[in-house]
C-alpha cells in the first residue's frame, strides 16, 4: 500500500508541474536552449497561451488547441509542431515522420536557425 501512495504523490507532482518547473529540471545547456525557444515562440506568436500537456510545455492557439510544444532531452531540445507535416519548410529544418507532427532539433551549443523557425511559427497561427 505504501508504494501506491508514493506513486499517487508522484502523479500529483507531475500534474501540478509548471512550464517553469519543466525548464528548471533540465541540465543547464538544455535549459538555455528551451528558454531561448520559449522566448522566440512568445515574441513571434504573442497571442498563444502556454501550459503543460503530454508532460511538456505546450502553446495553444486562440481556440485552445495545442499547436507547438517543447521537449528537453539530454543535450538537445525539440521545438515541435503538432501539425508540422502541413507546414512549408523550404530550409528543410523539420524532422520527423508520420501523418502530422514535426520538430526542429536544437542541440545545446549550436545556433538556432531563427529566421527559418520564425517562418514556421508564423504558419502555425
Amino acid at each position: 500500500m505504501v508504494s501506491l501512495d508514493i506513486a499517487m504523490e508522484g502523479d500529483l507532482a507531475r500534474a501540478d508541474r509548471t512550464v517553469e518547473d519543466y525548464v528548471a529540471a533540465r541540465s543547464e545547456p538544455v535549459r538555455a536552449v528551451l528558454q531561448a525557444l520559449r522566448d522566440l515562440v512568445r515574441q513571434t506568436v504573442p497571442d498563444v497561451t502556454e501550459g503543460m500537456k503530454w508532460g511538456a510545455p505546450v502553446f495553444f492557439d486562440g481556440k485552445g488547441e495545442a499547436i507547438i510544444y517543447l521537449y528537453g532531452g539530454k543535450n538537445h531540445a525539440h521545438l515541435g509542431f503538432v501539425h508540422g507535416a502541413e507546414l512549408k519548410d523550404p530550409d528543410g529544418i523539420l524532422k520527423g515522420r508520420g501523418p502530422s507532427g514535426r520538430y526542429v532539433k536544437c542541440t545545446a551549443g549550436e545556433e538556432i536557425a531563427v529566421s527559418a523557425v520564425v517562418s514556421l511559427l508564423k504558419q502555425c497561427v
